[in-house]
């Protein structure tokens, strides 16, 4: 995808938070006979940019959007790829603790026939919902993204 299709993209502006309000700068319009564009956001965020033509206005606009939806510029000890890596680990830790514990709680109990799959299909379970809201509650840190 070339740069100017993506700048043109709705579905990167398309959040909610970044609506743009173009207005014709009357003072610059009278002063050079056409019409001059200025463009704001609505988060409030957007530098000022001298006015210009309305395809102006759409660029500065989708670049301030770009740079706030873009990853977090700030430097990174681990690449992308090993931080989801660390984060599967963590999740099959997660989970596998859920089961052993189970086991050692049938273990302990003595449970025998249907409890004992019961309490493992629980400790399974319990360990599956543990691990993912461990992933929901480190996406930001996975792939944090500005807004």
């Amino acid at each position: 995808m070339s740069t100017k299709t993506r700048r043109f993209d709705r579905f990167l502006i398309d959040d909610g938070r970044h609506l743009p309000t173009y207005v014709i700068d009357e003072d610059a319009s009278r002063a050079t006979g056409d019409a001059r564009w200025r463009t704001t956001c609505s988060c409030d965020r957007m530098p000022g940019h001298p006015a210009g033509t309305r395809e102006q206005a759409l660029i500065a606009h989708l670049a301030h959007v770009s740079e706030r939806l873009s990853p977090v510029s700030a430097p990174e000890r681990l690449p992308s790829g090993a931080r989801v890596v660390l984060l599967l680990l963590a999740m099959l830790a997660v989970w596998a603790a859920c089961y052993i514990a189970g086991i050692l709680l049938i273990q302990e109990a003595d449970l025998r026939g249907m409890v004992s799959k019961a309490v493992l299909a629980g400790a399974h379970l319990t360990g599956v919902a543990l691990a993912f809201g461990l992933m929901v509650l480190a996406r930001r840190f996975i792939a944090p993204t500005r807004a």
